[in-house]
Formats: C-alpha cells, structure tokens, sequence
C-alpha cells in the first residue's frame, strides 16, 4: 500500500536552515510541506514564500491557519499569493489554532461554525466573487481580490474535535485527523467525518483524508517518548476541560495531571509533562524505533489512510543536523516498511 508522505513543523529556524530541510524534503519525496502557525515563532506566510522561491514540487500548507488571529478575506489574500508565487502548490489547512493567541484577545467562539464561515468567504474570494458575509462568527463587509487566483486551492479541515470533524466532512475538499495516533481514535474520527458525508451526499472517495500525528523517531524509544511529552501537555492544555477525546481511546486523565491542565498556562503544562503517563502517550503520538514507529503507521494506514503528516517534535537538546537525520529516516526507513506492513 503506497503512502503519501508529508511533513509538517513548526517555525524553528531561520531562512538558511528552512531552506536546506525543505529542498531535502522535495529530494527524499515528502510529498507536502506543512508550515506551523505557533504565535510568536516566525512568521509562516513568510517561511512559506521562502519555501516556494527554493522548492519546485513539494507542495505548500498552512499549518494551520485559524479564523481568529486572520480576518478570512487576508487569509484568501495569502494564500492566493502563495500559490502565484509557487505555480499552483499551495494548499490551504484551516483549524481553531493552537495555543499563543490567548494574549491576543481572542477567543474561539464556536471553532466548526467559523471554520465554515471562512471557507465560504476563502472561497469566494478565490472565484474572483466581491463577497459581503454576515455569518455568527466572521463579518466581511465587501471585497474582492484584485488579481486572478485559482478558484479551486484546496482547503482542508484540521481537527480531532467531534463537531469540526462532522462539518469538515460535509463541507471541506479534505480533513486531517489531528493527533489521533491509533486506530481506536482514527476510527472514532472517521465516524464523525460519516456523519458529515452522509449529509453532503458525499463518500470517503470524494475527499482527502489525512492521518496527522506527532512524531520522533530515536534508536532508544525512551528518548523518542520524553521529546514528545511536553507536546501532549500543551496540547491537552490547549483543549482543557474537553478531554472527552481522552476517554474516547479509553484512557483517563490523572487527578495530579489534571490539576496541571486546569491552570490553562502551556508553560506550566510543558514543566510538568512527567506526569503525561507511557499509555496516554501511546495514543496522541508516534514515538520509537523506526521500526516501532512503522508498525503504528501502518496500523492506522490499514484503515483506509494512504495521506500521512509527521509531525516532528525533537528533544530539547537536538541539533538541525538531528532532524535532518530523522527527516530522512522517515523517507528511507519508516515509510517503505510501514508501507510492507500495511500491505500484509
């Protein structure tokens, strides 16, 4: 079973850097190259555009981009001009966003309805429409771009939430189940996108599916689990009080973690990841051996997935030339063998 592979990371380095692990990825065959939207990293429509200028195939994502911190018509604005400037690569990844965007003012009123409304106005724009929308959530007075785009960019739909799932199915080009790292909460996620489906009259064939979830590959799988502790406490943080997607792949969240969770502050969270248990880990993460690591690829790729985004989150103390090493490991160890086990 073929595997499409895509990577996505977070706004780590400066230019020279990016532009040395982008050119790799096209060299090794990534397919897609996702670039983080954490607040106060670097800025990603900037890391994106340099990807563009130095890549001539990989393809170009929003990782994501929110309804909040961008009004939808400059989101239409941006990654319209991605898409000129690569020659029709971009691909554009909508979510409610991560954490940082709290000290902004912001909160995330009703994540599926405005997601929906942004693609409505995304859309239009992309047609080349003057939109005017007065939706719950997104208000746009009137505009249009003032150059021509490809009307149809994909834009796919971000999630692991039960309702974003749900509308992401009825409604967008793509979803991409988000952190669900079995097959317990993949299948949980692919139900929801049903439910949406049924409602569009559309099936799984009509869409893209991708399968997103937090990587690190190490020869001590110790060391694999521990780089990515700290993520599962921010994201938990980020969620919390939801954690119905927690009970979901039948674990629980401890009394002591929890404690940890509800004083909402990320940093706190990533000081006290230790308490981010082995099991609960086992379920939001890929971390291992290369060979550990392919087993639980393809253990959700049997599901029906062939779109696979990494994640990359490494150690503290990693060097680039570390995640260099596991961007290639993915390419020319983890992704053939889980491929061969997929396929069995």
């Amino acid at each position: 079973m073929h595997i499409n592979l895509d990577l996505a990371l977070l706004q780590m380095y400066p230019p020279e850097q990016l532009i040395r692990v982008v050119q790799l990825c096209e060299r090794l065959g990534y397919r897609t190259f996702r670039y983080g939207n954490e607040k106060y990293f670097r800025d990603p429509w900037i890391g994106l555009a340099v990807t563009a200028e130095h890549t001539r195939t990989l393809r170009l994502s929003t990782f994501v981009q929110d309804p909040f911190t961008l009004h939808p018509a400059l989101t239409a604005v941006a990654i319209a001009t991605l898409d000129e400037l690569s020659g029709g690569r971009a691909e554009l990844v909508l979510g409610a966003g991560g954490g940082g965007g709290g000290a902004l003012g912001y909160q995330r009123i009703k994540p599926a309805r405005a997601i929906r409304e942004t693609m409505d106005v995304v859309r239009g724009m992309l047609r080349g429409e003057r939109v005017h929308y007065a939706g719950e959530v997104v208000r746009f007075g009137g505009g249009r771009l003032n150059f021509p785009a490809r009307p149809d960019i994909p834009i796919l739909v971000a999630s692991r939430g039960n309702l974003v799932l749900q509308m992401a199915g009825r409604h967008a080009d793509g979803v991409m189940i988000a952190t669900y790292a079995t097959p317990p909460g993949v299948a949980h996620a692919l139900a929801q996108v049903d439910k949406g489906l049924a409602r569009s009259g559309r099936t799984r064939r009509d869409i893209a599916i991708n399968s997103r979830v937090d990587a690190w590959v190490h020869r001590d799988p110790r060391v694999a689990r521990e780089a990515l502790r700290p993520m599962i406490a921010g994201f938990l943080t980020t969620s919390y009080p939801d954690t119905n997607f927690v009970r979901v792949v039948g674990q629980e969240v401890s009394p002591d973690l929890e404690a940890v969770l509800a004083k909402k502050d990320r940093g706190h969270s990533w000081a006290n990841a230790h308490l981010v248990s082995d099991a609960l880990l086992a379920q939001f993460c890929w971390a291992g051996t290369a060979e550990q690591v392919a087993a639980q690829i393809a253990a959700v790729v049997r599901l029906g997935i062939s779109d696979v985004t990494v994640t990359l989150h490494p150690p503290h103390d990693a060097t680039p030339a570390d995640v260099e090493e596991v961007i290639r490991g993915f390419a020319e160890d983890v992704k053939p063998l889980a491929e061969q086990l997929a396929s069995r």
